[in-house]
Parts: structure tokens; sequence; C-alpha cells
């Protein structure tokens, strides 16, 4: 178990695009800060980054892209790492410290509640060569890497209560640093294909494999998340569920037998036609009570993260989902 008051990093993974992994991250981040959890989203899908895009009703559009992210920041401590004057244990310290390089969500959360983004990188000319020129060979066995990464963790735990980190998809070293290195729960997102199921199950047991062998007090908690079902043609769902439950038997960890035959149905994600068009967030396209809901989905992925401490999203006010729901909508030029 985590020491009390220490936050918890959770990445979400899909070993292919398109399963609704960023839609989900960003819908779990909402639920959390709504309810007064301090909260931090990370961007490290870095070929494709684009998580912003769901809370831009609440970001200044030309700041984000111009703000430092995870590219600058890793491109940061390569170079004190070479060239500083300091001790490596100060410049991991120093440089680690992730809320230099974080934008706040303009949103009025109850409490302490906050929600704070750290974008994949400033998106001008050398992004693209920075992310070309990235040696992580050199930077795990010359630069420290692994030790930079724990510190960067322990930041991320001691000042939020909950840190979101979207990974890129596939198979790679970006993968490792978000699904093993840096998470203390691993949402392994799936669509119910074969080869998507085959995927995030090879991807499970790495995981699984790298925790056992890894720090002896950390754990790793997996959690198979079936995601985008279409319940249009139910018997081909269901065939697909059958080949999930099997190919993830045992998973999650450290539950009854009972609550692992219930658990995959509980934590399902459905396909909804209206939300494939724009990035627009359950939390205020859905309105709150209906079990069948995205909304709902989301809610009940969020009590399984946080081991139930939160459960729903506190209801908005009708004018107020409306008015949000406006400015998601995309209008023709």
């Amino acid at each position: 178990m985590e020491q009390p008051g220490r936050g918890q990093v959770v990445t979400f993974y899909s070993f292919q695009g398109g399963t609704g992994r960023s839609m989900a991250l960003a819908n779990v981040a909402l639920i959390l800060a709504m309810n007064g959890k301090r909260v931090l989203i990370v961007d490290w899908d870095l070929e494709a980054p684009g998580l912003h895009r769901f809370l831009e009703p609440f970001l200044d559009a030309d700041y984000v892209v111009r703000q430092s992210g995870v590219i600058d920041l890793l491109r940061e401590y390569e170079d004190e790492v070479v060239h500083g004057a300091e001790s490596i244990a100060e410049k991991i310290r120093r440089v680690a410290a992730v809320e230099r390089h974080t934008i706040g969500v303009s949103w009025a959360f109850p409490g302490t509640g906050r929600l704070s983004l750290l974008t994949a990188g400033r998106q001008n000319s050398s992004y693209s060569p920075a992310l070309g020129e990235r040696d992580w060979d050199r930077f795990f066995e010359d630069l420290h890497g692994v030790d930079f990464l724990e510190a960067l963790r322990d930041d991320m735990r001691a000042s939020y209560e909950y840190t979101l980190i979207d990974s890129r998809a596939g198979l790679s070293d970006v993968v490792d640093i978000c699904t093993q290195h840096l998470p203390d729960v691993l949402v392994d997102c799936y669509s119910l294909s074969n080869q998507a199921i085959d995927g995030a199950v090879r991807t499970a047991y790495a995981v699984a494999r790298y925790a056992r062998r890894g720090e002896p007090t950390r754990r790793i908690r997996i959690l198979p998340v079936a995601m985008r079902v279409d319940h249009t043609v139910p018997s081909r769902a269901d065939s697909g569920r059958r080949v999930a439950e099997l190919a993830f038997s045992g998973l999650p960890h450290g539950v009854l037998d009972t609550e692992q035959i219930r658990y995959p149905a509980s934590v399902e994600i459905p396909y909804r036609a209206e939300y494939a068009f724009e990035e627009t967030l359950a939390v205020f396209g859905d309105a709150p009570g209906d079990p069948e809901s995205l909304l709902a989905s989301y809610e009940r992925l969020t009590e399984v993260i946080t081991d139930g401490e939160v459960r729903s999203c506190p209801p908005l006010n009708s004018d107020e989902r409306l008015r949000v729901l406006r400015r998601c909508a995309r209008t023709p030029r």
C-alpha cells in the first residue's frame, strides 16, 4: 500500500489507437477534480499530442501550444546532466519539479480541487526534431534516466492526489516509461478485436513481470478496460467479451473471485455515436442519473481507480452544462 497522503500516478494505455483512451482519461480527470481532488493530466502521446483538445473550452489554445511540456522537460534534464555543475542528485530533484511546466484549467472546482495540464511540449518548429533525436538507450544507461523518472513520479505524487498519464499506443521505449516506470495503476484499454486484446494482454503481463522484479515495495495495479463496446450486435460483443475475459484471467490482482467475475462489465465503456465527431466530454454531454450513459460508465471506472473513494460526478446546473456544450460544438466556417 502507498503511504498515507501520497498521490497516485495512473497511466491510460491502449495497444491500438482509436479506443477512446484520451477521452476516458479527460472525463475521469474532471470527475476527480469536481470532487475536490488535486489532479494533473499529462500528454505523453508525444507522436500525436492532443489531450488538451478535450479541455479547449477552459484553456487559452494559443497559450497551450506555446507552453513547455514533456519534451522540454526531458531536454532540459539532458542538457543539465551534460553541462550543469551541480551533483546528479541535485539536478534530478530540481528538474523533476513538474509544476513549472503545467497549465491550470479554468473552472471553479470545489474545495482544494484543481485540474492542471502538462502538455507534450511546445508545438513549434523544433518539436519534431526534438522528438526525433531522443536516444532512449543513452537516457537510461548514461544519463541516470531511471533515477530521473522515479524523481518525476515522486514529485507528481507529492503535488497531486491523482496524476493521469495519456500514453502513446503500441510498443516502444516511451510506452515502457508510461506503463512500467511511472504508474501505480495501469488502465489497460482495449477494443474487442483480436489484435487489440492480444496487444493489451501482452502489455499487461510485461508490466506485471516488470513490477515483480522492480522495486520490492512497489506494485502496479493493472485494470483491463474494454472500450467503445458496440451493443448493436449483442452476439458479437458477447463473443469478444468471452475472449477478453479468458485472456485477462487473473486480472485485476487482489480481488475476490466473485468480484473478478463482475469486474469486466462494471468498467466497460460503451460506444456512443454522438461522441464520435467532436471532443465533447460526457461530464457535460450526459445528464446525471442515467445508468446506461457514457458518463455513468466513466463514473464506475473512476470508482474502481480510486478504490471507491470517488463514485460519481457532482450534478451540474443544466444551464451551465448547455453553455459548455455550445462552446464544444464545431461551427462550420
